[in-house]
C-alpha cells in the first residue's frame, strides 16, 4: 500500500464511523418513538378503566342505599334476592278505664232522657210497624220530643260518630267495664270520636230513627257488655 492511500483509508473509517452512529441513532429513535407511543396507549387505557371504576362505585353507593330498606337474601338456586321489611305501626284504640263509678249493673247510671218507655228490650221477635216485619228488639225506646237534649248515661270515652240507615244517627260510647252503649236516632251531635263525657253531658239531639218512624218520637237506645247485647235497664239498674 502507498503513503497516498493512508489518509482514504482514514477518511473511509470515519465515514464509516458516522454511518454506524447514524445507523444507532436513528434505530434509538425508532425505538423510543416506539416506547412513547405504547406508553400512550396504556395511559389512555387505564383512564378509560378509572372511568368505568367511577360508575361501578355510584352503581354500589345506590345499593348500599336500597339495602338499607331492603335485606338481600339467597334463594335455593343460590341467587340474590331482596325482600322489603315495612315497619307497621299499630295503635291501639283507647278504651273507658273501669272503676268504682262505672260498674255494670252496679254503679250508678242517669237515663239518657225521659224516663217513659214506650217499647222494652226483646230478643223474641216482635212487630215493626214501619218495616212491616218481626224482629228482635234489642234496645230500649224512651219516649222523647224531637230535638231534646241527650245525655250521657255515665262517664265515657266517644268510640265512633256515624250515619246508619235503619238507626239514623249514631254516638256510640265506651263507658267503661266492658258496656258499649248506642245513642240512636240523633239530629245533632255535640261530641267526636276520641272525646271524654262525663255523666250527664249533653251529646247532642234527638232526631229521628228510620226503621222505626211508625213509632212516636223517641231515643232507640242500646247497651252491649263485653260485645253481648243486654238490657239497657238492667245494666243501669232502672226499671220500666
Amino acid at each position: 500500500m502507498s503513503t497516498k492511500d493512508k489518509p482514504n483509508n482514514k477518511n473511509l473509517r470515519a465515514l464509516f464511523s458516522v454511518i454506524c452512529l447514524c445507523i444507532i441513532a436513528l434505530g434509538l429513535i425508532v425505538y423510543f418513538s416506539t416506547q412513547s407511543t405504547k406508553n400512550t396507549q396504556v395511559n389512555e387505557a387505564t383512564t378509560v378503566k378509572q372511568t368505568q371504576t367511577t360508575e361501578v362505585q355510584k352503581r354500589v353507593t345506590v345499593k348500599e342505599t336500597v339495602t338499607e330498606k331492603r335485606t338481600t337474601a339467597k334463594d335455593n338456586n343460590g341467587d340474590e334476592k331482596k325482600e322489603t321489611k315495612k315497619n307497621v305501626t299499630t295503635t291501639e284504640k283507647a278504651t273507658m278505664q273501669s272503676g268504682d263509678t262505672n260498674i255494670p249493673y252496679k254503679s250508678f247510671y242517669k237515663y239518657p232522657c225521659c224516663e217513659t218507655v214506650i217499647m222494652g228490650y226483646s230478643q223474641e221477635l216482635v212487630k215493626n210497624e214501619t218495616m212491616g216485619d218481626y224482629r228482635a228488639h234489642t234496645a230500649v225506646d224512651f219516649k222523647c220530643a224531637k230535638g231534646a237534649k241527650i245525655s250521657a248515661i255515665n262517664d265515657g270515652l266517644v268510640l265512633s260518630v256515624k250515619n246508619d240507615n235503619l238507626l239514623g244517627k249514631v254516638v256510640e260510647i265506651d263507658h267503661g267495664g266492658k258496656l258499649v252503649a248506642k245513642y240512636c236516632g240523633l239530629d245533632t251531635v255535640n261530641v267526636s270520636e276520641g272525646d271524654y263525657v262525663t255523666i250527664g253531658q249533653t251529646l247532642g239531639t234527638l232526631g229521628t230513627v228510620p226503621f222505626e218512624l211508625g213509632s212516636e218520637s223517641h231515643l232507640h237506645f242500646e247497651t252491649a257488655v263485653d260485645g253481648k247485647n243486654v238490657n239497657p235497664l238492667d245494666v243501669m239498674a232502672k226499671s220500666e
